[in-house]
């Protein structure tokens, strides 16, 4: 089973004096870049060689497989691209690492750090001059961290181990005594205080030793996070599973909270920065929501979810799903990308739904065009081919039935990938050329994929896969859970 590129994003790299496009893809433990040369790498490398009884007389022995040990066995969750396209940082979702690669001039990738938070992160951003990546993990903090740490940044002792040598090792010693404690309550107390004392100090839980700024924190589940440079000023917008966008100041006063755009009923999964003072944010609720985030002002909202409710019914295959009563049916946004090319346009994705839709903001509150595709879509990036257009790149699932985030097909889809170019008159159309530039990348079976099925045997279950893949409606507030 080739698994389905669960993230993607597209560089540009000057090589002999002319631009060439790359397509860098996650798909499990694994990442897969191709050029439009036809240029393949995958990391880590392909490993493994194969050993076997040569010497003994009769058939040869059963051959076995030698893995690499320093392979990684987490699954990729998050990628994001450089500003200037020299570096791209990965997170893997077990293991809790933030990796930290270089891209060069053949587009191969080389890692050049490999940090462990100790919560795991569920969204990153960069500084606009690259040098600080912004971490948002799921316990409600945001971190930061030099994008390639000096020698001087790997010495950093965590605080809990400076603070436990601070404090010398002492024993706990009970204030009271048996002498000063009379009820029979604060004499159990003193027990269990006598206990602790006995069996020594706690060893303190060691934090990560490389340099890592704690900037800001909620009190519920971060989902999102941007990052935004206005008049000179930064800002970091983060979204959590309790409806809040807070915006506060960038590095050194992340502390200071400059205001919230309340709207949401909903938890809110999805921010994309469009111009510097418009944000789209999406989640839950039937609508996306734009903003003047700079005032926090609602300035209107996008019907997606009757633009889903219009593409199920249009298809003969999916009519069937749709309930009898529409105000029962909820999405949940996967994706919000702002079109390169055009100033206003982006393109929304909601989870287990095969298509795109496209909305020109300030413009019209309803869908301009819905992007039919073969397979619930995952995840967009763009190749800008010139000021005037570009190619969206979706990553589609080749694995379930289409509006299904659990059932398997019978057979997977032939393709990972879908390209759409965006026409003059604002039309997005199948892009074969390019389709054909990337095929390598994009199949989803044969020889092209062989590196990429090595990775089946780390995912585990279906259940893991679908893990991989889709979860954004697990943030939905439950009337009977305890939140």
């Amino acid at each position: 089973m080739a698994l389905p590129y669960s993230c993607i994003e597209a560089c540009r790299l000057s090589t002999n004096g002319a631009d060439e496009w790359a397509l860098i893809a996650a798909s499990g433990t694994r990442l897969v870049v191709q050029s439009s040369s036809g240029a393949y790498t995958t990391w880590p490398p392909a490993s493994g060689s194969a050993v076997g009884d040569t010497e003994a007389e009769g058939p040869p022995g059963k051959k076995i497989k030698l893995s690499d040990p320093s392979e990684n066995t987490s699954n990729f969750s998050c990628l994001a691209l450089t500003h200037d396209q020299k570096h791209i940082i990965a997170v893997t979702a077990e293991d809790k690492c933030i990796r930290v690669f270089r891209i060069d001039t053949e587009f191969q990738l080389q890692q050049l750090s490999q940090r462990c938070m100790t919560r795991r992160p569920c969204a990153i951003a960069m500084t606009s001059d690259d040098s600080t990546i912004l971490c948002a993990d799921k316990f409600g903090d945001v971190y930061s961290l030099p994008l390639l740490p000096g020698p001087e940044d790997e010495q950093i002792r965590s605080p809990s181990v400076e603070q436990s040598e601070a404090a010398g090792e002492k024993a706990f010693v009970p204030a009271a005594s048996v002498l000063t404690v009379h009820s029979g309550r604060n004499r159990r107390v003193l027990e269990e205080q006598l206990k602790q004392a006995a069996k020594g100090p706690k060893k303190p839980k060691e934090g990560p030793t490389f340099k890592h700024d704690l900037l800001l924190g909620h009190v519920s589940m971060l989902t999102d996070i941007a990052y935004a440079n206005v008049n000179g000023r930064s800002y970091i917008i983060t979204a959590d599973r309790d409806e809040h966008i807070r915006v506060s100041r960038g590095p050194p006063q992340a502390h200071i909270i400059e205001g919230f755009c309340y709207g949401h009923e909903s938890f809110v999964s999805r921010l994309c920065l469009v111009g510097p003072d418009r944000l789209v944010s999406g989640g839950g609720d039937p609508d996306l929501f734009v903003w003047d985030w700079t005032n926090f002002e609602l300035l209107g909202k996008l019907h997606l979810r009757d633009a889903v409710l219009r593409f199920l019914r249009e298809q003969p295959d999916l009519a069937a799903r749709v309930p009898e009563d529409a105000n029962s049916f909820r999405i949940a946004v996967s994706g919000i990308w702002h079109v390169p090319s055009e100033a206003n346009e982006i393109l929304a994705a909601c989870e287990g739904i095969p298509a795109l839709f496209s909305f020109r903001i300030g413009i019209s509150s309803t869908a301009e065009q819905c992007i039919v595709l073969t397979g619930n879509a995952l995840d967009v990036t763009f190749i800008r081919q010139s000021q005037t257009g570009c190619t969206a790149v979706v990553s589609v699932d080749n694995v379930h039935v289409r509006v299904s985030t659990t059932e398997r097909r019978e057979a997977e889809a032939t393709s990972r990938l879908e390209y759409f170019s965006y026409r003059p008159g604002g039309q997005w159309e199948q892009d074969a050329e390019t389709g054909r530039a990337f095929e390598r990348i994009s199949q989803s079976g044969g020889h092209a994929d062989k590196e990429a099925s090595l990775m089946t045997s780390t995912t585990g279950s279906e259940k893991a896969l679908g893990a991989i893949l889709y979860g954004i409606e697990n943030l939905r507030k439950r009337p009977d859970s305890d939140d």
